[in-house]
């Protein structure tokens, strides 16, 4: 069977840029906004949150990804997440159950189905949100695709809530977009001593916001059921690190970049470093500001820099 979805009707894909009608306001105030997006459906208004976690998850982290994703659709709150197997797909399903809207961010075209388990829902999701993407239709899953779709995961959203994570959980590098784009985040512990357990904990040693129910949640985000469709101003963006703030490898390659844009195999070729440092580099450093990804893997310093 083929993993494309129906792209008939009300879910059609849609192309929409920066300056296009209907691009969501958050996404543009995040360091490094997507250059187009491409949608099936249609973006619900905000407020909107985040809930996400491990794609290899347990019954705990199950059923609290559950009560989230029913309790913010009950309060008319937009959940969003990645569409990925665990706490992704179980707080879909559960916000739609409850009669809620919600949006799938992929790192794959959005008639993709990826996983392919997961066709339904996005059909589901489409029909009653959107499903969102910045790689153009037919895009197939990549290894790369998926760390860098996370910054727009919690740029849609007004706060991120990370229910079940291993401490080198792609989670966590949501997390860290969310603070970069001066997002809430809040996690959601579990038993102590269990993997599971390690990316929460990490996240509130470090001042996330602990929470252990739905109301929590909207509590902190000062969230109340009657605020559907208002349109929230965007918060106030974090700080961003300063070059004298930066390691050595992150430091060469911002002085190789201070002398223009570079597609990512030169910069790997002149920095003396493999591929796959450079890549997560150049990801953390966009993360934090300092650099903006272009079309045909090009790297340049942000924007006053």
């Amino acid at each position: 069977m083929s993993d494309e979805l129906d792209a008939s009707g009300a879910a059609a894909v849609a192309e929409l840029e920066p300056q296009s009608p209907g691009f969501p306001a958050l996404l543009r105030t995040i360091p490094s906004p997507p250059l187009k997006i491409y949608l099936r459906g249609r973006i619900p208004p905000p407020p909107r949150v985040a809930v996400i976690g491990a794609r290899r998850c347990d019954a705990y982290g199950m059923e609290m990804a559950e009560r989230v994703g029913a309790g913010l659709a009950r309060a008319g709150v937009c959940v969003v997440s990645g569409g990925a197997a665990g706490v992704d797909t179980a707080a879909l399903q559960a916000c739609l159950d409850a009669g809620g809207q919600a949006v799938a961010v992929l790192g794959t075209g959005v008639d993709v189905a990826y996983p392919a388990g997961n066709r339904a829902l996005f059909e589901r999701v489409a029909a009653r949100g959107a499903l969102l993407s910045e790689y153009p239709p037919g895009t197939p899953g990549r290894p790369a695709h998926f760390p860098r779709r996370n910054r727009l995961i919690s740029g849609l959203a007004e706060g991120v809530v990370v229910v079940r994570a291993s401490s080198d959980s792609g989670s966590l590098i949501t997390a860290r977009a969310a603070v970069r784009q001066g997002r809430r985040v809040m996690a959601i512990p579990g038993p102590a001593g269990q993997d599971l357990s390690a990316g929460p904990h990490q996240l509130l040693r470090q001042g996330a916001t602990l929470i252990e129910s739905p109301e929590e949640l909207l509590s902190v985000l000062a969230l109340r059921a009657d605020q559907r469709g208002l349109d929230l101003a965007p918060p106030e963006r974090a700080s961003v690190l300063e070059p004298q703030d930066l390691e050595p490898d992150e430091r060469r390659l911002y002085e190789l970049l201070g002398e223009g844009a570079s597609p990512i195999d030169v910069l790997v070729e002149r920095s003396g470093l493999s591929s796959g440092r450079v890549a997560a580099l150049l990801l953390k450093m966009e993360f934090e500001g300092l650099v903006q990804h272009r079309p045909g893997m090009v790297y340049a310093l942000s924007k006053g820099r």
